[in-house]
């Protein structure tokens, strides 16, 4: 598809804008994602549900799982009139923008956008300047890699970065990544993620099921998990050890590769594949399992984690060691050492030595965890969390400054 997106007149940027008037009110923040909201992406929902002192609403080009993530204001383009969702079709088609964003930020009377990853950002610049308010983008993983290698994103990249008024990162490495690819460094700030503390329990010391101890692996299928390599590092850890087994939740391209691999080191027996699991179920196998096994790789197109897998902050959050790699922001995430054993992109045997190790000494692994539930508690606490969203919210308003 061509790239038009040069053809429309990056908006100037606007003026903060005030709360509208009224005792008692809090701004609106209108959150950007498409679609809202896939059932790994827990961490969005998370950020819209802890407002404090801001009242979301939200807006997407194709609403899913809203018993899952329920919000109270959601305008979805799928349901608008069909001359309005042509029109929008065919505004994104030319110029990669969104049609009608503006008319609902007016009419909610928003006070700034919060768009969530860098292609949302880009797609909301058309709808920001119609409203003139100021707009936040938040960059994940694969905006901020794959994407950033092919040329007609980063043009549209540039102008985001021009025409947006703050730039959020989970992680020094993810930072580093937007001003290397043009971001003024004085738009970039790093924001963690957080993690619902009150919904998991902590659990440093587990009791081996059965008699044996289990590793999980969690995530969607792609080859940026690097789950192959996981599946590698436990065969050679089972290849000693009777009492241990595999256990995987998630699904996704690279299935047929994964079970490829346990098939090829006759680990039938010693694997488990959940698939996809609501969060309650997934909670469930994290608090019983005794190791996170997360061998994140940079991908062959390039796409990374970008920051780091939630699913390493949640397991430190339980009580879980963490074996992981050094890759994009897992280290800030996971501290070497203390709560996780990190090892180079790829390394099968560095990985099942790091698993043996904890694996065969129960007093490291409530040690590690015990830490890992400390850093999360001093780093990564949602409620903590949104109250600094909301601060980075009111520094783009001018607010209380």
């Amino acid at each position: 598809m061509p790239d038009n997106s040069s053809d429309l007149q990056t908006p100037s940027p606007p003026s903060p804008a005030a709360p509208p008037p009224g005792e008692g009110h809090r701004p609106v923040v209108a959150h950007c994602v498409t679609p809202y909201l896939n059932l790994t992406m827990t961490w969005v929902h998370g950020q819209i549900r802890s407002h404090v002192r801001y009242r979301p609403v939200v807006l997407t080009q194709a609403a899913c799982n809203l018993c899952r993530f329920p919000v109270e204001r959601l305008h979805d383009a799928a349901g608008w009139p069909w001359p309005k969702r042509l029109l929008n079709r065919l505004v994104q088609r030319l110029a990669y923008q969104y049609a009608f964003y503006g008319e609902i930020l007016r009419q909610e009377r928003a006070a700034l956008i919060h768009a969530h990853f860098g292609q949302e950002g880009f797609r909301c610049l058309r709808g920001r300047g119609q409203a003139g308010i100021p707009l936040v983008t938040t960059f994940y993983g694969l905006d901020a890699s794959a994407l950033m290698r092919r040329p007609a994103w980063r043009r549209r990249f540039a102008r985001l970065f021009a025409a947006g008024d703050l730039f959020l990162a989970e992680g020094p490495h993810l930072a580093q990544r937007l001003i290397d690819a043009g971001c003024p460094p004085g738009k970039v700030r790093v924001h963690k993620l957080g993690v619902d503390l009150q919904a998991i329990p902590c659990r440093p010391h587990r009791p081996p099921q059965d008699g044996r101890r289990v590793v999980l692996m969690c995530g969607s299928f792609r080859e940026k998990k690097g789950f192959p390599f996981g599946v590698r590092a436990f065969a050679r850890v089972a290849a000693d050890r009777g009492d241990v087994v595999l256990h995987i939740i998630g699904d996704g391209p690279t299935r047929s590769q994964i079970e490829a691999e346990i098939r090829q080191a006759g680990l039938q027996d010693r694997v488990r594949m959940f698939g996809l699991l609501p969060a309650e179920a997934y909670l469930r196998h994290l608090l019983e399992c005794h190791v996170l096994l997360h061998p994140s790789v940079t991908a062959s197109d390039g796409d990374t984690e970008g920051g780091a897998p939630v699913t390493v902050i949640e397991a430190l959050a339980s009580g879980v060691p963490v074996v992981s790699s050094l890759h994009a922001d897992i280290p800030a995430v996971a501290p070497q050492g203390s709560c996780a054993l990190l090892v180079p992109e790829r390394d099968v045997g560095g990985l099942a030595a790091a698993l043996d190790a904890l694996l065969t000494d129960d007093d490291r692994r409530a040690r590690m965890g015990t830490a890992g539930r400390k850093h999360v508690e001093e780093h990564h606490n949602l409620a903590r969390q949104a109250v600094r969203l909301e601060a980075l919210y009111d520094e783009v308003l001018g607010i209380g400054g």
